[in-house]
């Protein structure tokens, strides 16, 4: 035992030192050549960005002052001045040019000075004022700016003399670039549109400016412009501004022709391995170099380099160490585990012969892995939350049609169904039971238990709820459809009744049309939702079929007007009784015709607007009635007659005959209410709101102004409304002719009625007249 210990110790040594030491090395090795390589593109391309963005700051400030310069000489003020001697008549003329010439320099562009020449008339004009040259002077100084052939050119010119004092808001600038002994100078001959060139445009930069721009990433780095003969125009070291770059050989492999070519070429500068990155300009022809050398931009990859040797290093040593010394003690828990396992297996019946404490090991894992095998079957338990998730997705259409084929076989459900179907039940009301909506979904979770104890599991996959609807998906082996529709009508039928007589609860059930693909299931459940919008015709405890519902019937609604009439006068004298019985019949006669649940809707959408109209016509304000909820969201939670019955009788029309009482009793005490009152019985009179104040013994600035903070409204337009609507009434209910009803108006005659009318209500009293005489007929 004690050899093949010792065997045993130096395999493990030798291999852990082998394991450890080799990949520490390759990782090291191969680390610091890809750190060094991705480091090295990346300054490379670093470097490339720079001399781009380098490139686009200078030309941006050359640009600005370009089209600056081209939009101020195309001028026809400057055309004109070019052609006018400058004398003490063009005085006015002088000034208002230096003032271009000063607001052009004003610009944040570096610019120096800026010059006006005219050949015909001898004349020059600058920060030094006005010049008059004669033809030797302007042989000597100007006349070679006019062999361009392209009227435009960027030129590197010597400083003669210290440019003149710049107008005061750019003496900083000026004094920062007085030592310069270099400007750029943009170059245009005037005009620019004609062949015959009689002045120029001179603008000057200081070619220090320009390196300023040209800023350093790195202690050796050299940045500078060329122009195309090689000459450096700005430099970081302004030193060196004007001299000729003396290594032309190395960088006359640019291909000048490629206007934007942007590159780098490696070389040797001065005994230094270096990389020049190029930039070659497409707006002036300039080239944009950068030099640095090879060490600097290698600098981080071989701090890398030191750094990853450094830690292979110890990392190496560290193993050994712990190699060395944890080696002696690895054979001590193989041996204690082996003794343990020995001790077990000799209490066994009949124990194993190993052959080394390794066999042994291995047998437990074997064992452990049975025990994970009863483990995955207990958790196969849990396969009914699954299964529920599985529903809830198939509603959602979110399963393909070859995902959901393999999750529905591996959750064991029917295989050889022929037709599917969807149930939606839903709660019809809680009213007259001993629920609160606050238990609604418990009492749909006891729904669910109840479908799920008396539907076999084999007929059906996990019934589920969503919102307030209580889904069932119902399988069936039987190849006859009419066999599985009566099938679906039992398990309905005892649903209900399973339900009523465990909770005491009506409810209905929305039957899908029976379909043949899992992947049909969502339409399915839509069709069982909307087929239970059908209660509000046919009533509570109810079982509907998608099928029976007509399709393509025509969109026509109906609506009962004179029983609403009946109703409202019935709400004006506050005779609830009479009130209650016409709003069961005017609601009763809708529902008694054949349309579908959005025509209901809109029938009883249009009696309810009308109520919310006669409020504001009495002068009740909505909140009068209910303060809590919108009458809307109210409204379209109503799912059956006797909800919409009870809704409007106890919600709208109790309340409005409520307040209409507490008016009458109150015998007019309000101010606005005594208006409303005299409006009401006296709006055919010459009624007026002095004549009313007379009455009441109030000024009628006073009364106007609480009529309009108590109803929201002023006396005249709520005159004019209630005059309307009675005329509406008298058009409708009455014979008399629209020229009575405009004597009985006051109206001076018919016409201004007529126009009265129409402007409010879009057509002509005799329209609407017409109009409501066919609704009645129809």
């Amino acid at each position: 035992m004690k050899k093949r210990k010792t065997k045993f110790y130096f395999k493990l040594l030798a291999f852990i030192l082998i394991v450890s030491t080799f990949p520490v090395a390759f990782v090291g090795t191969f680390s610091y050549i890809k750190v060094s390589d991705s480091m090295l593109a990346k300054a490379s391309e670093e470097q490339k960005q720079n001399i781009h963005q380098r490139n686009i700051n200078v030309e941006q400030v050359l640009n600005t002052i370009d089209h600056s310069l081209t939009y101020f000489v195309n001028s026809s003020f400057l055309t004109d001045t070019l052609q006018q001697p400058m004398g003490a008549v063009q005085f006015q003329r002088y000034r208002q040019l230096k003032h271009e010439l000063n607001y052009l320099q004003s610009f944040d562009t570096g610019i120096e000075d800026i010059l006006i020449l005219s050949f015909n008339h001898n004349w020059k004009i600058n920060n030094e004022g006005l010049n008059h040259l004669d033809e030797q002077e302007i042989d000597e100084h100007y006349s070679k700016y006019l062999q361009s052939y392209s009227g435009t050119e960027w030129l590197l010119e010597k400083k003669k003399n210290t440019p003149a004092h710049p107008p005061d808001e750019e003496v900083e600038h000026w004094e920062s670039q007085a030592h310069c002994d270099y400007s750029i100078q943009l170059v245009k001959q005037l005009p620019l549109v004609s062949s015959s060139k009689t002045g120029l445009a001179v603008v000057s930069i200081p070619s220090c400016s320009l390196s300023n721009i040209l800023t350093t990433s790195g202690e050796t780095e050299q940045v500078m412009i060329l122009d195309e003969n090689f000459r450096i125009l700005a430099h970081n070291n302004p030193s060196l501004i004007g001299e000729y770059f003396e290594d032309v050989s190395i960088i006359e492999n640019i291909d000048h022709t490629d206007t934007n070519s942007l590159g780098q070429i490696a070389t040797s500068l001065d005994m230094t391995e270096s990389t020049i990155t190029y930039k070659k300009s497409d707006y002036n022809g300039w080239l944009y170099l950068s030099i640095i050398s090879n060490q600097e931009l290698k600098q981080e990859a071989n701090a890398i380099g030191l750094f990853t040797l450094l830690v292979c290093v110890s990392i190496i040593m560290t193993c050994f160490i712990f190699s060395w010394f944890g080696s002696k003690r690895l054979y001590k828990p193989i041996k204690e585990l082996y003794k343990t396992l020995m001790t077990n297996m000799n209490h066994s019946s009949s124990p194993k012969q190993h052959r080394d404490e390794f066999e042994a090991i291995g047998d437990q894992i074997h064992h452990m892995l049975e025990e994970n095998k009863v483990l995955e079957t207990k958790l196969h338990g849990q396969i009914d939350q699954l299964k529920h998730l599985f529903s809830v997705r198939l509603l959602d259409g979110q399963l393909k049609e070859e995902e959901l084929l393999n999750i529905y076989s591996s959750y064991h459900f029917t295989k050889n169904w022929h037709h599917l179907c969807v149930l939606s039940l839903q709660i019809d009301s809680l009213e007259n039971t001993s629920y609160t909506n606050g238990q609604k979904d418990l009492l749909l979770f006891s729904i669910n238990s109840i479908v799920e104890d008396n539907v076999p599991t084999q007929r059906r996959l996990t019934p589920i709820i969503r919102k307030d609807v209580q889904v069932t998906i119902l399988l069936s082996t039987l190849e006859s459809q009419e066999s599985f529709e009566e099938y679906i009508h039992e398990v309905a039928t005892s649903i209900q009744t399973k339900v009523q007589e465990e909770l005491g609860l009506s409810v209905s059930i929305g039957v899908s049309h029976p379909y043949a693909e899992l992947s049909s299931t969502r339409e399915a459940y839509l069709e069982g939702v909307e087929v239970l919008k059908y209660r509000l015709k046919f009533g509570q405890n109810s079982i509907l079929y998608y099928k029976d519902i007509e399709a393509g019937s025509s969109f026509q609604t109906y609506f009962p007007e004179n029983v609403k009439n009946e109703l409202f006068d019935f709400i004006k004298l506050g005779e609830k009784d009479k009130a209650e019985e016409a709003l069961e019949r005017l609601i009763a006669t809708i529902f008694s015709k054949d349309l579908t649940p959005n025509q209901y809707q809109i029938s009883l959408m249009r009696l309810l607007n009308d109520l919310i109209l006669l409020m504001q016509t009495l002068g009740i304000e909505l909140e009068n009635v209910d303060d809590k909820k919108s009458l809307f969201d109210q409204f379209f939670e109503l799912k059956s007659i006797e909800e919409i019955t009870n809704w409007f009788r106890d919600h709208i029309i109790y309340p409005l005959i409520q307040s209409i009482q507490e008016r009458i009793q109150s015998k007019y005490k309000n101010i606005s209410e005594n208006i409303i009152h005299i409006i009401q019985k006296e709006y055919d009179t010459e009624l007026s709101l002095e004549s009313i104040a007379e009455r009441l013994h109030y000024n009628p600035n006073y009364l106007s102004s609480i009529f309009r903070k108590e109803t929201n409204i002023s006396f005249s337009e709520y005159l004019s409304m209630y005059r309307l609507n009675m005329a509406k009434q008298w058009l409708i209910e009455s014979d008399l002719s629209i020229k009575e009803i405009a004597e009985k108006f006051h109206y001076n005659n018919s016409q201004n009625f007529i126009r009265s009318f129409k402007k409010k209500k879009g057509i002509t009293p005799g329209k609407y007249r017409e109009l409501h005489a066919k609704k009645k007929f129809e």
